[in-house]
């Protein structure tokens, strides 16, 4: 393979979900609007590593695939079965999986290697090494933590990109040095989301979406697939308060936009259905309330517009997610509740109690300004510059990592706020 003028940075994504290869892709935006000295070659795990999925083998369909089918038709308690045998089928072809992955990477001759995959950080970082290179191992967690064992942190990892007080936590108590757990100000965005929208009516943005001027805009987004619950819970919403607009983001579910077509019709203009689109910013620039399960992208991209957040926690829940919903819990960004069923009143709530709203509307302009993206891109150059291997890690200002108080999750019970 040709190299070209600028160092490479082999980044790994998969498929399964759509946040993984949405953060590359806003890196990658981000770099090209930086103009920044590197390249981004972004490249799926699946494809390169297709041919040892035993499951693929014996049902046709790729793990990948098969995660994303549950979502998409709820079947999220599923989930947990499916990534014990992703792991089981990583500990019985691991030597296959370092070897393919170390032809690839000698194939490409990265300057740097990034990951922003999950469960197969370990077999990344052996490949390195199996490949013979001396570059950097970056891990950038799409989550707001990690789910032990072996999901996203490893130990003897170059360094990790984390946006949690307690996903430091965790790399420490995995034995990364201090030095290489890189702390960002959030969870990165596409570069669409800068500058952050003000928050208010914004009337003719309204117009411009083709939404309705008056009356309160509840936004429902349940991941880049949508999922089969967002028809009964728009329903629900619309029945809940006559003068609230519902705008469900159906992403690249086709089904489900078609099974809303009949309760469209039937809202005098009140439910809107949006596909797949690159305008979420300005979607959200007009909600009032976000309805979501707790995916970290939809919740990272409504903590950055201040806009507050009703989240389930149920046994349905992701696994990797459920934490999300105790981060919003802990800060009081929105409300937690114990089912989907639950959330049209927690919604009307965050609508309608306006001491409520104001406490969460002040919980979220305490966040920090996220500014991940550019962090995330500083470090990489910066690693790139000063040339540390996978063995040495560094540690950056741009990141500004600092070692928190031991920090002491809530469990599921109790940090549901109702």
């Amino acid at each position: 393979m040709d190299r070209r003028d600028g160092p490479r940075v082999v980044t790994y994504v998969i498929d399964a979900g759509g946040g993984h290869r949405a953060a590359a892709a806003a890196l990658v935006a981000a770099a090209a609007q930086r103009r920044d000295a590197f390249d981004l070659d972004v490249v799926s795990l699946q494809e390169v590593l297709g041919p040892l999925d035993l499951l693929k083998r014996v049902s046709s369909i790729s793990i990948q695939d098969a995660y994303n089918a549950l979502l998409r038709t709820c079947r999220t308690a599923y989930l947990a079965p499916l990534l014990r045998l992703l792991h089981l089928t990583i500990r019985l072809r691991r030597r296959a999986l370092v070897a393919r992955l170390a032809a690839d990477l000698a194939s490409r001759r990265p300057d740097a290697v990034l990951s922003v995959v999950p469960n197969f950080n370990g077999i990344i970082r052996d490949a390195v090494t199996a490949a013979g290179l001396s570059v950097p191992f970056l891990v950038m967690l799409t989550d707001f933590a990690d789910l032990p064992p072996r999901f996203w942190i490893e130990s003897g990892l170059g360094g990790v990109v984390v946006a949690t007080d307690l996903a430091v936590e965790q790399a420490l108590a995995l034995g990364l040095p201090a030095a290489r757990i890189h702390r960002t100000t959030g969870m990165v965005l596409h570069p669409r989301f800068y500058p952050r929208s003000p928050r208010g009516p914004r009337h003719g943005l309204r117009r411009e979406l083709g939404l309705r001027t008056d009356g309160e805009i509840v936004l429902v987004m349940f991941g880049g697939n949508g999922s089969e619950e967002m028809r009964p819970l728009a329903a629900a919403l619309l029945a809940e308060d006559p003068q609230w607009q519902v705008v469900a983001m159906c992403g690249r579910n086709l089904r489900l936009a078609e099974d809303l077509g009949a309760l469209v019709a039937g809202s005098a203009g009140r439910l809107r259905s949006v596909g797949f689109t690159d305008r979420v910013a300005d979607y959200l620039a007009v909600a009032d309330v976000l309805v979501s399960k707790p995916g970290p992208g939809a919740l990272a991209e409504a903590f950055h517009q201040r806009v507050p957040v009703v989240v389930a926690l149920d046994p349905r829940t992701i696994p990797q997610e459920r934490y999300n919903a105790r981060f919003v819990a802990e800060r009081g960004l929105g409300l937690v509740v114990g089912s989907s069923r639950e959330m049209p009143r927690a919604a009307a709530r965050l609508v309608h109690d306006l001491a409520l709203r104001g406490r969460v509307l002040a919980a979220l302009e305490r966040l920090p300004e996220n500014r991940a993206v550019f962090e995330v891109l500083d470090l990489v150059g910066d690693v790139l510059c000063h040339g540390t291997s996978r063995g040495e890690g560094h540690a950056t200002a741009a990141t500004g990592v600092t070692i928190p108080p031991t920090l002491h999750v809530a469990g599921a019970n109790g940090a549901v706020l109702s």
